[in-house]
């Protein structure tokens, strides 16, 4: 395996980072990590998850990194993201790699950097943190890159293979503005709906106790994730987010006149056929789209 990446630095120790620092250092690359949150970097030296801990940013973008660190993954939210890649300023068109996972791109505007090339691994969990550090959450998942500096052809090799081979994922390459539309449409909208589901039950008033299917369970455990990341998308990822929505209201809408017309249908027309072909086409456009 030949990933052209010996050591790297995980600025932000959540749930992404750490699963990924943690991979990292398991296919016996050494990891430098770095988080606000001071308890996080203690759990994580403790814990294996890195090797060795920067204190600061300012100390990222002072110290040569260039001699030793080849990739940094920045794993943090959105706007924390572009922060922090205006932060390592002085690491721009150097021989370092720098990526990202943020979900949304398009505030990502940078000028004159031939290093910086964007990912979004598409893995999560309810959990976050450096807590939830899962060693298996990003095989045979995939992972989108977005290169709109048209970075250097070393760095985008060297990442393609980062997702590849150590992370064993699957990769493709989309542009900023499908990206943001794709994942507002199968990612930011599925998770406000879940939002919307679970305050509709609380304004019922209804206490629903045990009487959780599995269904519900899953926009549970959608409506339970980062707050802060979420909240960081729904604004920045507005627009898409609000066409998807609307989509989504207009089939909301069509449904209910399917519900309410039920008897004007021949009797030989089966809501269950209807479904199936629905499945059927989601399914389609699902294996075809992934």
């Amino acid at each position: 395996m030949n990933t052209n990446v010996k050591e790297i630095l995980v600025i932000g120790l959540g749930l992404i980072g750490s699963s990924i620092a943690k991979v990292s250092k398991e296919k016996g690359i050494k990891v430098h990590g770095f988080d606000i949150d001071e308890a996080s970097i203690k759990h994580a030296l403790e814990n294996n998850i890195i090797d060795e801990s920067f204190a600061s940013i300012e100390e990222i973008n002072n110290k040569n990194l260039t001699s030793y660190i080849d990739l940094i993954v920045i794993a943090v939210s959105p706007e924390a993201t572009k922060h922090i890649i205006n932060g390592v300023e002085r690491l721009w068109n150097s021989d370092i790699t720098i990526t990202d996972t943020a979900s949304v791109k398009a505030h990502l505007l940078f000028k004159n950097t031939s290093n910086l090339v964007l990912s979004h691994p598409i893995a999560g969990s309810d959990k976050s943190g450096v807590l939830g550090v899962d060693e298996n959450l990003f095989n045979g998942k995939k992972t989108v890159i977005c290169n709109p500096f048209n970075a250097e052809k070393l760095h985008l090799q060297r990442l393609e293979d980062f997702w590849k081979f150590v992370m064993q994922m699957r990769v493709s390459e989309m542009s900023i503005k499908d990206h943001d539309l794709m994942f507002a449409m199968t990612s930011h909208l599925p998770h406000l709906i879940s939002y919307a589901l679970i305050d509709s039950i609380r304004l019922s008033s209804k206490d629903v106790q045990d009487n959780v299917g599995g269904g519900l369970k899953e926009f549970i455990r959608l409506s339970g994730s980062n707050p802060e990341m979420w909240r960081d998308i729904f604004e920045l990822n507005e627009q898409n987010i609000i066409k998807s929505l609307a989509s989504f209201q207009l089939s909301i809408n069509n449904l209910l006149e399917l519900i309410t017309k039920t008897k004007e249908l021949p009797e030989i027309f089966s809501h269950s056929d209807l479904l199936k072909k629905e499945l059927e086409d989601i399914k389609k456009y699902k294996e075809d789209t992934f």
